[in-house]
């Protein structure tokens, strides 16, 4: 889907916005981003021509007076992390339901992509989650602890985007897994730069439970020509139900994740094992999280990921380029 008016990206300061970002401006589009900074970070962002920064919140009417129109929206806008959505449960809601019922008001009839998550699979223990799945919402309130929280919310943010699409809207909704890469911060949960920060620093690794649980640890770069080449692909928005897994399908444990990081950082970090309930009391852990990718081999065909020990290798060597 080319299109030549600015793109909105919500969110854009964040992991993967600020990423996707760099990629629209690098491909000659005018960007503007809509960011209220509290997980996200400026200095992420390049200094641009091309590039406008709205900092607000999407819940803001500020945020969307100050973006003007746009002909194609990139909602990623979200609180992020296992330990901060865990600690703001009601606010990770309200952003997923009222933000993305916002986004959609205030963009009019522009293509639109949804960020979802893997949490709406609650704690299906399924070898590879599946977009057919039927999913139900007491899965996603067993995963938030009982309450709505991050997982139901991105689930009735799937719910208000297949809304607009029988509406005749277009629509695409992504659920990533677990993206990986460069400049991802450990401050909220996130599992593989948490590793990297407290190998470096020398400091033992803390694996939860057996560290058997399984995750799908996917490229950023990958991932974002993927979606790019999903995003170009007519037949992806032209169906019912537009919504995508967008991971790679290896699976990947906890245990060998942090081995690759002792490995790749210089083996001098111990692994430490503690109960998942110490860090979360009363939630129990996902045991498997890796995506069927039917769906998307279909449309655009097998995809290339590198393997998670190879990205590891990589991102410990740009630490140590960077230490000098």
């Amino acid at each position: 889907m080319t299109t030549s008016g600015a793109v909105l990206v919500t969110g854009g300061c964040g992991f993967i916005g600020h990423h996707l970002v760099q990629r629209l401006l690098g491909s000659g589009r005018r960007v503007i981003v809509v960011d209220d900074i509290s997980t996200g970070a400026l200095e992420n962002l390049p200094a641009h021509p091309a590039l406008t920064v709205v900092t607000a919140s999407i819940l803001d009417d500020d945020a969307w007076r100050a973006a003007g129109e746009v002909d194609r929206v990139y909602h990623l806008a979200g609180v992020v992390g296992m330990r901060l959505a865990t600690r703001e449960r009601e606010h990770a809601y309200r952003v997923a339901v009222e933000g993305t019922e916002r986004t959609l008001a205030a963009t009019g009839d522009a293509p639109i992509v949804l960020f979802s998550s893997s949490a709406v699979y609650g704690r299906r223990h399924a070898a590879h989650a599946s977009e057919s799945t039927v999913l139900e919402e007491r899965d996603t309130l067993d995963y938030d602890g009982g309450q709505p929280g991050y997982a139901t919310g991105k689930l009735r943010l799937e719910q208000f985007g297949l809304t607009a699409a029988a509406q005749g809207r277009r629509v695409l909704i992504v659920r990533p897994f677990n993206v990986i890469g460069a400049r991802q911060s450990a401050a909220y949960g996130m599992v593989l730069p948490t590793f990297l920060d407290r190998a470096f620093a020398g400091h033992p690794l803390e694996v939860h439970d057996d560290g058997l649980q399984t995750r799908a640890f996917s490229d950023i770069d990958v991932f974002l020509e993927t979606l790019e080449r999903l995003v170009d692909e007519p037949a992806a928005w032209d169906t019912p139900e537009p919504i995508y897994n967008l991971g790679t399908t290896d699976a990947t444990s906890i245990i060998d994740l942090a081995r690759h990081v002792v490995e790749a950082a210089g083996g001098a970090s111990a692994i430490d094992f503690t109960p998942y309930a110490s860090a979360f009391p009363g939630r129990t852990d996902v045991r498997a999280r890796v995506p069927d990718s039917g769906r998307l081999d279909a449309l655009l065909g097998p995809v290339a990921w590198p393997s998670c020990q190879d990205i590891v290798r990589r991102l410990c060597n740009q630490r140590r380029a960077r230490a000098g």
